[in-house]
């Protein structure tokens, strides 16, 4: 089969991701229901070449432009009872988020801004009072090491610090009645507290009982003054729940034998709907007061992102395939009837594309779960790449988001992938994601290394035509892959990866630097054991050229990260392409950056593993 134009897998508009795992360190999304359910908001670019806030009927129809911020990128969204849609904005991917507030019959306004553009402020999907006229959100604006919990008031655009202290606090809802505030203090993404707060005073009260590795995830309140909460408390999977603030007790909602990912409660309280992850596959789960629990199965696809209406009559939820371009849908809770509201399209015919068959490999600590696309018509062995996904606590899905249409085109030229959800990942439960803590370059390690192992046995694939690809975390595994098992690799490609884990806790963000030191390890205790576990440290071993993309303005992982690797390769006379976008952070928010990422990386596995 002749090769497509890489132009042909790029949806015609990309919309902005927010991967379900965000939601346990932020609760942002980016979509949004106006109070009337009647209006859907997007974060996309629908052509423009960055995201910004769009509007359309939720049914579906013609969207209209609604936020743009000047030389800035909008990320997350929330809508007021008073119609006031809210966007939070970063400028060249530092995520350094600045609030603005569109009034229904006026202009776009900044509602938490700095000039400086210096302070981090986090929206969340439920941010808004029942009452329309105050958002509660998290800002370091006091101190850079912490997140406070601060409120503004729409009216006037003033604010006032609610909640502060040495912890990483996020809004997780208005009681109905608008009477509580239900944050979560969080540790790292697999234990957080909850908090209920009086907007008036302050006053807060815990209402979780704090244990390591025990989550407590909002996702608003009941009618009867109960929070909703996705927990994984005295169970290894995460399931959902109903706590009494008062007595700290749980009744359960849904108690699946796999994960609730993404949990969503109308502002009345009311409704509720869950999306329920089976081996990477979605469900979705709602009920109406009292009533039974309904559900919708997506058919062979992802749920990335969740959100319902104030009155719960409609929700809104993102639906991703390895064989569709991405769809925003919105569901009747009432009646149950779901459509697309929003989607984009592909040049390449739906039936050129492939679906990834779900095995699991033998490890030395447990058989892991991957996903397998085979190109279509190979004739012979094919060459195949591992694809490590990033996080580490994320999940690679079946299926290709906004930002992986890529991979997708590499297989239609031929190219076998391999797309594992090792130890660290989520969606398999508590001990599974927990296992990554503080042995970054350990468990990991030794499961890539039972994957690669099986790669070479394969006889569908070319063993001299092996390479190895990932982004972030995913950088870290490919550059564990190419300095502990180099002589496998044709070709290697890592994307802001962590390549010094010693540097990385010393340049990190002050705010990420206590959840460095629970997620990675501890400078003084652990330093050593760090060094050793670096792949800096090994990048002697290194055999196969390489490409290397970086950010400038990467407050995830430092350009240093990459600076470090590309500078050692060079002095050791290896082959190496190093490309810096100037305008970027941890991906790429701007569409022609985008493209030519992709376009290098596709050129570059093309070539090198002769396709």
């Amino acid at each position: 089969m002749a090769h497509r134009p890489l132009s042909d897998f790029h949806p015609r508009e990309r919309l902005a991701g927010v991967p379900h795992t965000t939601r346990r360190f932020a609760c942002r999304s980016a979509l949004a229901l106006s109070p009337d359910a009647r209006t859907l908001a997007v974060v996309s670019d629908q052509g423009a070449g960055t995201y910004e806030a769009w509007t359309l009927p939720a049914t579906g129809g013609r969207p209209q432009r609604a936020i743009t911020i000047e030389n800035h990128a909008v990320r997350s969204l929330c809508w007021s009872a008073n119609g006031e849609l809210i966007a939070a904005a970063d400028r060249g991917g530092t995520e350094l988020h600045q609030l603005h507030v569109r009034h229904p019959d006026g202009p776009t306004l900044p509602l938490s801004t700095d000039p400086a553009g210096r302070v981090q402020r986090l929206l969340s999907w439920n941010a808004a009072s029942p009452d329309g006229s105050r958002v509660a959100f998290s800002s370091n604006a006091r101190a850079s090491t912490d997140m406070d919990i601060v409120i503004a008031d729409l009216a006037t655009r003033s604010e006032r610090q609610l909640l502060t202290g040495a912890y990483w606090h996020v809004v997780g809802g208005w009681s109905p009645d608008g009477a509580r505030l239900l944050v979560m203090r969080v540790f790292d993404n697999t234990t957080q507290d909850l908090l209920v707060v009086d907007p008036r005073t302050g006053q807060a009260r815990e209402i979780t009982r704090h244990a390591e590795d025990d989550s407590h995830i909002p996702a608003g309140w009941l009618a009867d003054g109960r929070a909703v909460v996705i927990t994984d408390e005295g169970r290894d999977h995460l399931w959902l729940g109903a706590l009494d603030t008062a007595t700290g007790r749980y009744e359960p909602i849904d108690r699946p034998d796999w994960d609730v990912e993404l949990a969503a409660s109308s502002a009345d309280g009311r409704t509720q709907i869950w999306s329920v992850n089976e081996d990477g596959y979605s469900t979705l789960r709602w009920r109406i007061g009292a009533g039974p629990i309904r559900e919708r199965r997506l058919e062979g696809a992802a749920c990335e992102d969740l959100v319902i209406s104030a009155d719960g009559s409609r929700a809104a939820f993102t639906r991703l395939s390895p064989i569709d371009p991405w769809q925003v849908w919105t569901l009747d809770t009432a009646t149950g009837e779901a459509r697309v509201a929003l989607g984009s399209t592909f040049a390449v015919p739906r039936a050129e594309l492939v679906e990834p068959e779900l095995i699991r490999i033998a490890g030395p600590d447990g058989d892991i779960p991957c996903f397998v696309y085979r190109p279509r018509d190979a004739r012979g062995p094919s060459p195949a790449i591992l694809y490590p996904h990033g996080g580490p606590e994320g999940q690679s899905r079946p299926a290709f988001g906004p930002h992986l249409t890529h991979l997708a085109a590499l297989v239609h030229r031929g190219v076998a992938l391999v797309v594992p959800n090792i130890h660290g990942s989520t969606g398999y439960g508590r001990k599974w994601q927990a296992a990554i803590h503080k042995d970054w370059g350990g468990i990991d390690l030794r499961d890539l290394r039972a994957v690669t192992e099986w790669m070479t046995k394969q006889k569908e694939f070319d063993r001299a035509r092996l390479a190895v690809y990932g982004g972030s975390y995913g950088g870290f595994a490919t550059l564990l892959c190419v300095t502990q098992i180099p002589d496998v690799w044709r070709c290697a490609v890592d994307v802001f990866g962590v390549a010094n884990l010693v540097t990385m806790i010393e340049n990190a963000q002050p705010n990420w630097r206590r959840f460095l030191a629970r997620w990675i390890g501890d400078l003084e205790h652990d330093r050593a054991k760090l060094v050793e576990r670096s792949p800096i440290t090994h990048m002697d071993n290194v055999r196969c050229p390489m490409l290397i993309l970086q950010g400038e303005n990467d407050p995830r992982v430092p350009k240093e990260e990459s600076d470090q690797v590309v500078e050692r390769l060079r002095a050791l006379g290896r082959r190496v392409e190093y490309v810096v976008y100037p305008d970027e952070g941890h991906g790429f928010t701007k569409r022609a950056n985008a493209e030519d990422a992709y376009g290098r990386i596709v050129d570059f596995l093309t070539k090198e593993l002769a396709v």
